[in-house]
């Protein structure tokens, strides 16, 4: 199932998982995402990692990598209401109930590898979401230690 995963089935999904788990979901800030994103692409032998990361490109002409096609991704899910960024300051994403159990359900009908790469994408993506609330990213970190 991984291999006929789309960019924008993982995200879906993925998206769903940070709601049930309460994380909250950058939006205005991409640079989580694509913190995570990179990460994922480089690691090649992770069991159960979708496909498409091998094809995903990142540009690295600002201050971190940028994938444009995840960047598109995540702003066409708002464009057609799948998700809802109305809070203050458009920060973060929310999902209603209803786009949220729709996505958890294609989860649920993932082969067991799919499930443990996005439970460890999820495990990665509260670290990093977290650090880049206010905190420096692991990029950041390994960049001044050079």
């Amino acid at each position: 199932m991984s291999d006929t995963l789309s960019l924008g089935e993982f995200v879906k999904q993925l998206t769903a998982l940070f709601e049930k788990s309460r994380i909250d979901i950058p939006f205005k800030n991409e640079r989580a995402w694509h913190f995570l994103f990179y990460e994922l692409k480089k690691n090649r032998n992770a069991i159960g990692r979708p496909a498409f990361f091998d094809e995903l490109e990142f540009d690295w002409d600002g201050p971190y990598p940028k994938s444009q096609e995840l960047s598109d991704f995540l702003h066409s899910l708002h464009w057609n209401a799948s998700v809802s960024a109305s809070n203050p300051h458009y920060e973060t994403i929310t999902l209603s109930k209803e786009v949220k159990n729709l996505w958890l359900s294609r989860y649920e009908n993932l082969d067991q590898n799919s499930k443990q790469f996005f439970v460890s994408t999820l495990e990665r993506a509260k670290t990093e979401f977290d650090r880049q609330s206010g905190a420096k990213s692991s990029h950041d970190t390994a960049r001044q230690a050079l």
